[in-house]
């Protein structure tokens, strides 16, 4: 799986929902440039799910490339419970927030996790939804808080509940998380985003329900302070991040959101890990065919972060324009990635760290054209993307699940070959790649570098850095 329209260094993720959960258009959405397909599990049944899954396997054979999908978990997020009805909040109405599990209405209402009224203190904000309600808390006791409407809106049932230091006492699945986990396992998904982690124990207690063979990589959502603070640990034991700016806006002051974008980016190019940067970076295209100039320098911005991929979320999922969502994402991607800086990583004492450096020094060093990578598990060619190179990084693989998940790496085009023998063997392959690539076709005498591991098969063998002429 190998074409032209592969070439994308930064990766686009467009979650599926209403506006394009048909066949077609997931297929249009491929052809113009999504490399994971994300399914937002908050809002799917399980035939949705698997109609979903099915569709975009039939678009990657369409499209001639492979394509990833992430499942979003739901996951333990703060809602208001249920209220009998939809009320319209009013400005300096109050209301109260209880302990007490009941039925809401305009007056009153209870959450799902109601230790979280502890967290909270007179004069603190809290928004329901996404932010369009805004309460002030007014009063505390031990059975509710008091609250006063700043900013009116629609009061319905189990909206989302969002304020600054907010914690959930302790992670847990629900039976819906964990039937899905168990869906998205068997029908061959390539990643799971784990909602609302807060340390890297959150982590362990979903890797521990995933299959022992070939389990799907563990997205790592970053929505609260606790992640934010924790992220370090947490980025151990994930295969990588999410940057998930909507909620995080509301658990930290929104000041502070650009900074935090930024650490954990540069986080996970030290570990050698995938970053997303979500949430909000086309918001205007649910409406509109053209995007804000603020927009396209966001999506510009996190780019030159150093971000692995960007998300669309509300844009393809429900928005007017899901395709011409994804073309604005690409094109912004061809603009920015040129400014991206090359950068070295301190080797710190494994094999492939050190071939991994070597390769992008001699990339650079040579002026090299391409950069081809033979791996099993996908990690050295990590190791190399988070150099960034300026060089296409071609990763082959016999390995389909090892090809689809390489769609969540920076600069990292993958293609799915048979089992390789000997290094004679992975030379010839590497010369046929380099010599029939029609984005950056190779001159004769042009450079191009191989990265490969002896004894072939083996994951975690990388050792070999060679020179090679087309």
């Amino acid at each position: 799986m190998f074409t032209e329209d592969a070439f994308q260094k930064v990766k686009i993720v467009a979650t599926v929902g209403p506006a394009s959960a048909s066949a077609g258009i997931i297929a249009k959405m491929a052809k113009a440039g999504v490399d994971v397909f994300r399914l937002n599990l908050s809002h799917k049944s399980r035939q949705e799910m698997l109609e979903n899954i099915a569709d975009i396997r039939r678009a990657e054979k369409k499209v001639g490339r492979p394509l990833a999908i992430m499942g979003d978990l739901a996951g333990p997020k703060i809602r208001i419970g249920d209220i009998d009805g939809e009320y319209t909040l009013k400005i300096g109405q109050q209301l109260s927030i209880v302990r007490e599990k009941r039925m809401g209405n305009a007056a009153s209402f209870s959450l799902n996790h109601p230790h979280i009224l502890n967290n909270l203190q007179k004069g603190s904000f809290v928004y329901l939804g996404d932010g369009l309600v805004k309460l002030e808390i007014a009063d505390i006791s031990k059975k509710s808080a008091t609250a006063k409407v700043v900013v009116g809106g629609i009061l319905k049932s189990r909206m989302g509940f969002s304020a600054q230091g907010l914690a959930i006492r302790s992670f847990s699945l629900s039976a819906k998380d964990k039937a899905d986990i168990a869906t998205l396992c068997r029908a061959g998904a390539d990643a799971l985003a784990v909602s609302f982690v807060q340390s890297s124990g959150d982590i362990l207690a979903v890797r521990k329900l995933l299959p022992a063979k070939n389990p799907p990589m563990l997205i790592a959502k970053i929505e609260t302070m606790a992640g934010v603070d924790n992220a370090e640990k947490i980025v151990d034991v994930a295969d990588g991040l999410m940057v998930a700016r909507g909620d995080l806006g509301f658990a930290v002051p929104l000041a502070s959101v650009p900074h935090i974008q930024k650490h954990l980016i540069r986080l996970c190019r030290r570990h050698a890990k995938p970053v997303i940067t979500a949430t909000q970076m086309l918001e205007s295209m649910i409406y509109n065919h053209m995007p804000t100039r603020a927009e396209i320098s966001d999506v510009a911005n996190a780019i030159l972060d150093g971000t692995d991929a960007v998300m669309l979320s509300g844009e393809t999922a429900a928005g007017k324009y899901p395709v011409q969502a994804v073309e604005t994402m690409a094109s912004v991607i061809a603009g920015a990635t040129p400014h991206v800086r090359y950068k070295t990583f301190p080797v710190e004492g494994s094999v492939s760290d050190a071939v991994s450096q070597a390769v992008v020094t001699l990339a650079d060093g040579l002026d090299a054209k391409l950069i081809v990578a033979f791996t099993e598990s996908g990690a050295t060619a990590r190791r190399i993307s988070r150099h960034r190179p300026n060089q296409p990084i071609v990763v082959s693989s016999r390995s389909m699940r090892t090809i689809r998940r390489m769609n969540f790496s920076w600069g990292v085009f993958p293609v799915l070959d048979s089992e390789i023998q000997s290094l004679d063997e992975a030379l010839a392959k590497a010369r046929g790649i380099a010599t029939r690539l029609r984005t950056a076709p190779l001159k004769k005498g042009d450079v191009y570098i191989v990265s490969a591991g002896v004894p072939f098969g083996k994951s975690g063998t990388t050792n070999l850095a060679l020179v090679q002429q087309a």
